[in-house]
């Protein structure tokens, strides 16, 4: 089912060349302005913004800006999420009869021969 912002295959919105041979993307745009000396300084954008955070950090003591760089530079600790199970593991497959098994590894061959055209004995 197609939705308003769905592309079609003659669709003139599609750019099919791509991005053309030598641009720059935004992130690379950013690096290169940031590299530049800073207007009427001796130290570039980057160094500026590079103080800016230490001092929302250190002297503000931002604790968000203090999470944000120590994430930066240790990574990010592993969130675990559980969703459905409250925290008992999940398998679909235990406490299911050799046969069962067999009888649904059958039909899942059956399903993939079928998708590609073949045949399964």
């Amino acid at each position: 089912m197609n939705t308003p912002g769905d592309f079609k295959k003659d669709d003139t919105r599609i750019n099919r060349e791509g991005r053309p041979v030598g641009a720059k993307g935004f992130t690379t745009k950013v690096r290169d302005a940031l590299m530049k000396i800073a207007e009427g300084k001796d130290y570039t954008y980057e160094e500026a913004l590079v103080k800016q955070v230490l001092k929302k950090a250190i002297v503000d003591g931002d604790s968000k800006m203090i999470a944000l760089i120590w994430n930066y530079l240790e990574g990010k600790p592993m969130q675990p999420i559980d969703h459905t199970t409250k925290g008992e593991s999940f398998n679909p497959l235990k406490g299911l009869s050799d046969e069962e098994l067999d009888r649904r590894i059958r039909e899942a061959k059956q399903r993939k021969a079928g998708e590609a055209g073949e045949r399964v004995t």
